[in-house]
C-alpha cells in the first residue's frame, strides 16, 4: 500500500484521481520548501505541537473535544499561546502558500504532511502517513 492509498477507506470506497492528486502535489510542494527554506525544524515542531494538543482524559468525548492533529494549531487561541511562540511563521509564511495552492487537503493533513516530509527531507526517517484528517476545533481549547 502506498502513502497516499490509505485514504480509500475515509472517501467512500476509494480515493479519487483528484484526492490523490492534491495530496501528492501538497507533498511535493512540501519538500521544495523544506529543501529551499532550511525550515524541517520549524515544520516538526508545528506538527508536534498541533498533535500535543490530544488529551486521553477527553477521549469519551466527541470528535473534536480530545484534540490531537486536527489543525486546530492556527486558531488564534493556540497560535498565540505561549508554548507555539514562533510558529505563526510555519503556519502563515510556510504553509498557508502550499493551502491555498491545494485547497482540497485538510490543514490537518498538510500540517502533519509537513511535518513527516520534513524529517524524511533533512535525512531522517520516510514516516507512513494516513490522509484523511479533518480539520477541528474544540469547543472548549
Amino acid at each position: 500500500m502506498g502513502c497516499f492509498d490509505c485514504i480509500c477507506g475515509l472517501f467512500g470506497g476509494g480515493a479519487t484521481a483528484k484526492q490523490k492528486q492534491a495530496l501528492v502535489k501538497a507533498k511535493g510542494l512540501c519538500k521544495e520548501l523544506v529543501e529551499s527554506r532550511s525550515c524541517a525544524p520549524i515544520l516538526v515542531r508545528t506538527a508536534w505541537h498541533d498533535a500535543g494538543t490530544y488529551d486521553k482524559a477527553n477521549a469519551g468525548k466527541p470528535w473534536p473535544e480530545a484534540g490531537g492533529a486536527i489543525g486546530s494549531i492556527r486558531t488564534d487561541h493556540e497560535i498565540n499561546a505561549g508554548p507555539n511562540a514562533g510558529l505563526k511563521k510555519a503556519v502563515a509564511m510556510y504553509l498557508q502558500p502550499i493551502k491555498s495552492q491545494v485547497p482540497e487537503i485538510s490543514w490537518a493533513d498538510l500540517i502533519q504532511m509537513a511535518g513527516a516530509t520534513a524529517v524524511e527531507v533533512a535525512g531522517g526517517p520516510k514516516i507512513p502517513m494516513k490522509y484523511g484528517r479533518v480539520d477541528g476545533v474544540p469547543a472548549d481549547p
